[in-house]
């Protein structure tokens, strides 16, 4: 067996209907679909897959954002391998974990893949007043961010670069809503980062009953 094969399956792969989307080479956003995933790569369906070899910037709802490369490519699936630095590997591994646990709150109806982040953005108020604050989670339509104190709801902001509607409180932060929806995933993050990029949170989950964290498999798992 190669040393490549050992280290992808060092990872616990795992089945997750997951809606995603993908920008390629061309700068060409696409919908795709995740069959299964892992904290070190995702095997994906889609109309129009990617080229084996091309570099690809990976959204996966609820999980985040991940840059890789398609070590595989059919005419209706890929596998993109994104393994980077141990420290983002230990936070995707740990959003996979919280995505898995929360697995009966998912909505098939969701119109706008979100992913989670945690990029950092300045937000300006109405009144002039500007603020740092923290993207928890961002859509092609709308974001959640950790702000305090909480704007109002029906307040009108500039989060980074693009306006905003608050359409929803919650212990943290504020929803809101894009004035003008972006086309493509990466130019919604980079209309509203302040910091480099997104990477998945790995929030805190307490109670029994929880997934077993993803990481390595042992030495008797298979893919």
């Amino acid at each position: 067996m190669s040393a490549d094969i050992v280290e992808r399956r060092r990872y616990a792969r795992v089945d997750l209907p997951l809606k995603a989307r993908f920008l390629s080479e061309n700068g060409e956003e696409r919908p795709c679909l995740v069959i299964n995933v892992s904290a070190g790569g995702a095997l994906l369906r889609a109309a129009l897959p990617p080229k084996e070899g091309e570099s690809v910037v990976l959204y996966i709802d609820d999980v985040g954002r991940f840059e890789g490369r398609v070590v595989r490519s059919t005419p209706n699936e890929f596998a993109v391998d994104y393994r980077g630095r141990r420290s983002k590997t230990r936070r995707t591994a740990d959003a996979l974990t919280l995505t898995l646990n929360n697995r009966s709150s998912w909505s098939s109806a969701r119109a706008a893949p979100r992913i989670k982040t945690d990029a950092r953005a300045v937000v300006r108020l109405e009144n002039g007043e500007v603020r740092f604050c923290s993207i928890m989670d961002i859509s092609l339509t709308g974001a959640s961010i950790e702000i305090d104190p909480r704007p109002p709801l029906g307040a009108e902001i500039t989060l980074g670069k693009m306006t905003a509607k608050v359409v929803r409180r919650h212990e943290r932060g504020v929803g809101v809503v894009f004035s003008g929806p972006a086309k493509r995933m990466e130019d919604a993050i980079n209309e509203i980062s302040a910091g480099d990029g997104a990477y998945p949170v790995a929030p805190s989950v307490d109670g029994p009953k929880l997934a077993a964290p993803f990481g390595k498999k042992s030495a008797s798992a298979q893919d």
